[in-house]
């Protein structure tokens, strides 16, 4: 289902926005993120204020009704400035299969594009959903993180894909090997 929708950055003024989505989607999906819905929400509203001046957090939404955010960043060291990463991406329910979170994706993608040779990302290894989106705006798995997410006493592994938009010259991504042990 196609719906009108809109893409933003996020400012400093939109912090409790931000806040509110990020919260909402730890509280949601407590899995699929590196951080907990514990610590971040006993963060002051600056720590999110500071996120929006560090990074670019995009809004997606329909009409007038905020439905998603993802983060672009690029690493501050300058030996790894040539990489950007995709981080933190929520789409409410009632926008999936709106094509938002498509929307999102390719926002960040041209964002990164002229700035950085490649975009890269984690995604949990039980979110097919997530992984099939990432897949279809051509990033690849090139590695599985193991156990890199603990939430109480459970591990969650985690793929990590990329998506080249300037390869060097005669570069691919390179295969994982073949993980019998799972």
């Amino acid at each position: 289902m196609s719906r009108d929708h809109s893409i933003r950055r996020l400012e400093r003024p939109d912090a409790s926005l931000y806040r509110e989505l990020r919260l909402e989607a730890l509280r949601l999906h407590p899995h699929a993120y590196g951080s907990t819905l514990e610590m971040e929400s006993a963060a002051p509203i600056d720590s999110f204020e500071q996120r929006l001046v560090s990074s670019e957090v995009l809004l997606g939404s329909i009409g007038d009704a905020p439905m998603g955010i993802v983060r672009f960043s690029m690493p501050t060291f300058v030996t790894e400035r040539h990489k950007g990463m995709l981080t933190g991406m929520y789409v409410r329910e009632g926008a999936r299969g709106s094509g938002l979170a498509s929307a999102l994706v390719d926002a960040v993608i041209e964002r990164a594009r002229g700035r950085v040779i490649f975009v890269e990302l984690s995604v949990v290894t039980t979110n097919e959903r997530a992984r099939r989106l990432y897949a279809r705006h051509g990033f690849e798995i090139y590695g599985i993180d193991p156990c890199a997410l603990k939430h109480g006493d459970r591990y969650f592994d985690e793929y990590q894909m990329t998506r080249f938009l300037d390869p060097p010259p005669g570069w691919t991504v390179p295969k994982p090997p073949s993980v019998a042990w799972r």
